[in-house]
């Protein structure tokens, strides 16, 4: 039996060792929250998810936001792979969030796809809210 590689990187708040899922997780957070053009050298990396956040919540807006935040996490993270999102709201104000599961495969930034761990997760998707404290 073969070890799995698990991916390891810094929290970018506290500065403590992230593993596996944790880091997978923080990443997305900043794949869907980085805005296009806001990486040098990387300008295509990110989502378009703020440009959505100023429309009202219709069917057609939350198919396209759905749409961008998938195509950038497939884009972005190799280990992860969305299987269902939900809009939610966070808190009392109707801060609005993101609901999200689906499977993380630990060596998939290796091509190796064999061994997959269901997942989840919500993410903080307003402004007001996100100053404070953000997850993915």
């Amino acid at each position: 039996m073969t070890a799995i590689a698990f991916r390891t990187g810094i929290d970018r708040r506290t500065g403590k060792i992230l593993t596996g899922w944790e880091h997978v997780r923080q990443s997305l957070g900043v794949i869907w929250l980085t805005r296009f053009n806001a990486r040098v050298m990387r300008l295509d990396f990110g989502s378009d998810l703020r440009s959505w956040l100023a429309e009202d919540i219709t069917t057609a807006t939350a198919l396209g936001l759905y749409n961008d935040l998938i195509t950038a996490a497939h884009t972005w993270e190799p280990e992860y792979r969305n299987k269902e999102m939900q809009l939610v709201r966070l808190t009392r104000e109707g801060g609005l969030g993101l609901r999200h599961a689906g499977l993380y495969y630990p060596e998939g930034r290796l091509g190796n796809y064999t061994i997959a761990l269901p997942v989840g997760g919500k993410i903080a998707l307003t402004a007001r809210y996100l100053q404070g404290r953000q997850a993915a």
